[in-house]
């Protein structure tokens, strides 16, 4: 099998989709035949070597502006006529439309048809294929049954043509976190007082400003702690820095709109908890990698949350203040009980595996090269 992979997500900045494909591709290794080849199509040299990941990189520069889907719809279609892979595989939502030939789509959520309140007039346009590509493709990946159910209501793909192939974390979440790792995060979080650590875009379904609210509402006791929130602002987002204004948070808010992939362990393990209150999320991948570090997690009971994180989540029925706030105090004064979310949340975590994630796509991939419609 010629496996083509649209992988432009590796050019830029590491985001959750960019991770799981190099999840994805090095778990793939083990697995393949010697007949089984990997090409993947960027639209610019990547930042960094990915021979390890592939046996060709073809970079296909962009003809006309618009980024991402006018790339895919265009410059990599127009390159597909001429030469196709036995199999393209996409794993960011949607495919060139035009190319022939069998495609594998993953689609980690719905959102944008389950909420297209929550996206700007632009992200929705950018989404537009994906439900043609989801119909069109010989499979569906995604990564929770949650998902997949969505996946049916929302964009009618049939049942039988999705295939939930949940995330893992990588081996070195399991491994204890370094003096050194600690303290980078310090020096990059600016103090060594403990912390509530949120990580990943701040949106309007992460509850962020509800984060904010449920700390302040700690009192006293916790005066000591800070909030670190970590990601970039993605609209409708809530303004933080005005939250924090509002409930006289100056000074205990720290602010990182980007983490560099190295200091993430640190970062994560430094926490006192992860709070993770979404509404909506296909899978929930930093919930997980706190769990497999020990940190205690505090979730929004929603989604894919309770199919992920199990008994390894000290849940929440609803962002209210007082809610979250209650959260938090069992969680961070509580030894105990900390300890054992920390036991539970390691435990969970082993439970995926990327060599199992590996040899799982690589089944769907190979079954829709060998009978899969285009």
């Amino acid at each position: 099998m010629k496996l083509g992979v649209d992988a432009r997500v590796l050019a830029e900045r590491p985001t959750g989709v960019a991770r799981y494909l190099e999840g994805v591709l090095g778990a793939l290794a083990p697995h393949r035949t010697a007949t089984e080849t990997i090409e993947l199509f960027l639209d610019r040299a990547p930042p960094r070597d990915l021979s390890a990941l592939a046996d060709r990189v073809t970079v296909l520069r962009p003809w006309l502006p618009g980024g991402d889907p006018v790339w895919r719809q265009t410059r990599l279609a127009a390159h597909l006529m001429r030469r196709r892979p036995d199999l393209l595989f996409c794993p960011f939502y949607s495919a060139p439309l035009a190319a022939s030939g069998p495609t594998v789509v993953t689609v980690h959520d719905v959102s944008f048809a389950a909420h297209p309140e929550w996206f700007t007039p632009k992200a929705r346009l950018a989404f537009a294929f994906s439900g043609p590509s989801a119909r069109r493709a010989a499979r569906v990946l995604t990564v929770s049954r949650f998902s997949a159910d969505e996946i049916v209501r929302w964009l009618g793909v049939p049942a039988a043509r999705i295939e939930v192939v949940p995330l893992a974390v990588d081996a070195s979440w399991q491994r204890p976190v370094e003096p050194d790792e600690r303290a980078a995060t310090r020096a990059l979080v600016g103090s060594d007082e403990p912390y509530v650590l949120h990580l990943g875009a701040v949106h309007a379904r992460r509850h962020v400003d509800s984060l904010l609210r449920g700390f302040a509402a700690l009192g006293p006791r916790f005066a000591k702690h800070r909030v670190v929130i970590a990601g970039p602002a993605v609209a409708p987002a809530p303004d933080v820095d005005a939250v924090a204004r509002e409930l006289a948070l100056e000074g205990r808010v720290v602010r990182l709109p980007w983490v560099d992939e190295r200091l993430l362990r640190g970062l994560i393990a430094e926490a006192g908890a992860l709070a993770y209150l979404s509404s909506y999320e296909g899978f929930g991948l930093p919930a997980l990698e706190a769990a497999a570090l020990g940190t205690p997690v505090v979730a929004l009971r929603r989604a894919s949350l309770p199919e992920v994180l199990g008994d390894a989540a000290a849940w929440i029925e609803d962002v209210e203040p007082a809610t979250v706030a209650a959260a938090l105090a069992a969680v961070l004064d509580d030894p105990t009980a900390a300890a054992e979310l920390s036991r539970r949340g390691r435990a969970r975590a082993a439970e995926f595996s990327w060599n199992e994630t590996g040899r799982r796509t690589l089944e769907v991939l190979r079954d829709a090269a060998s009978g899969g419609r285009g």
